[in-house]
């Protein structure tokens, strides 16, 4: 199981060109989106998701980082 990092979290914007009029935001307390993406991509996903933006953010703002994405 990977480690969440000290310092930071990762804030992302997914999309997935089988559900093409759909973004998926989210954050992880990973530092490896790569890991992040391939648990994404299970046998109820037809395509992998594909990352169109990521971005560290302090640990202590992620949660509040991503909450902003989503009332934007």
């Amino acid at each position: 199981m990977p480690t969440p990092t000290r310092d930071y979290g990762i804030v992302y914007v997914l999309t997935n060109p089988a559900m093409p009029d759909m973004v998926k935001i989210g954050m992880t307390r990973r530092s490896n989106m790569d890991q992040r993406l391939s648990e994404l991509y299970t046998t109820g996903v037809p395509l992998p998701f594909r990352c169109e933006y990521a971005s560290k953010v302090p640990q202590e703002k992620v949660q509040e980082t991503e909450q902003a994405l989503h009332a934007a």
